[in-house]
């Protein structure tokens, strides 16, 4: 009888013990989450402000009849003038120095801008679609990535389908924003973007949204013939999450914004647009 106490002692010894190892596990694993949290926070901290940064860099000039980039003025070094002098009043436009952007970020080949939202970026562009996966504007390994034109399409934008690229993020920075497209009021409010290249600005003109299974189809670069790509006009606009009225003719070039999206394994977001020169 006088041994049962200590077997039940040693009993309790053990079911503590294993209490506090548990206990540790869960703080280790609490302080663990904690870190890789504040890690990913700081990360997206860091894209956001890199990008803020870059966005901030880009002037704006007003815009008038018969607009035209302003040019430098030889006779009065850092001035510059336009060739249009009658501007429209509290009308104005981003100007993107590519030419100074370039000796930092090689392989810039445009700026994409949507009002209201995050999407502000420069477009790069490569000899593959993976580098600007995980690579800033200026080479830093970044898991934001850049905004970037398919390696295959031509920089000055001239195929008829101009696919970019860029991640989605909870955030809603870089293409993050894109999945309010899902929405006709959201359409409603930001039917055109706006894309400005060394060449000229356009407006991006939207027309459709829709999904993807990337595994099994990708967005057509090219049309053998006018059929082929009135067929897929329509077909994205039997598709689309939103309604639009813009007419698309056969001349017309279209633009395909696409990133991820949850909603299954490889479903991609695709926002298409028709492309203006203004």
């Amino acid at each position: 009888m006088s041994e049962i106490p200590v077997i039940k002692k040693s009993k309790k010894k053990k079911q503590l013990m294993l209490l506090y190892i548990l206990l540790g596990v869960c703080v280790a694993a609490f302080v663990g989450f904690a870190g890789w949290l504040g890690y990913e926070l700081f990360r997206d901290w860091q894209s956001q402000s890199y990008y803020t940064s870059l966005s901030a860099g880009v002037e704006t000039r007003p815009r008038g009849p018969g607009y035209s980039r302003p040019q430098p003025n030889p006779s009065w070094p850092g001035d510059w003038y336009v060739d249009e002098p009658d501007f429209i009043e509290d009308e104005w436009m981003p100007y993107v120095d590519f030419e100074a952007l370039n000796e930092t970020f090689p392989g810039i080949i445009g700026w994409i801008k949507l009002e209201g939202t995050a999407i502000d970026y420069p477009i790069m562009q490569t000899t593959n679609n993976n580098y600007f996966l995980g690579h800033l504007p200026d080479g830093t390994r970044h898991r934001s990535g850049s905004i970037f034109l398919d390696y295959r399409n031509s920089a000055e934008f001239t195929d008829k389908n101009i696919l970019i690229y860029g991640h989605d993020s909870r955030t809603q920075d870089m293409f993050g924003a894109l999945k309010n497209y899902r929405r006709q009021d959201f359409y409603d409010a930001h039917p055109v973007m706006h894309i400005y290249t060394p060449e000229g600005d356009f407006e991006m003109v939207l027309i459709a949204g829709y999904l993807v299974d990337s595994a099994r189809e990708q967005p057509t670069m090219n049309f053998r013939d006018d059929d082929e790509f009135r067929d897929y006009i329509n077909d994205i606009r039997r598709r689309s999450f939103f309604r639009s009225e813009v007419e698309v003719s056969l001349d017309d070039r279209i633009v395909s914004l696409c990133t991820c999206s949850t909603d299954y394994t490889n479903a991609r977001l695709i926002i298409v647009g028709k492309l203006v020169e203004f």
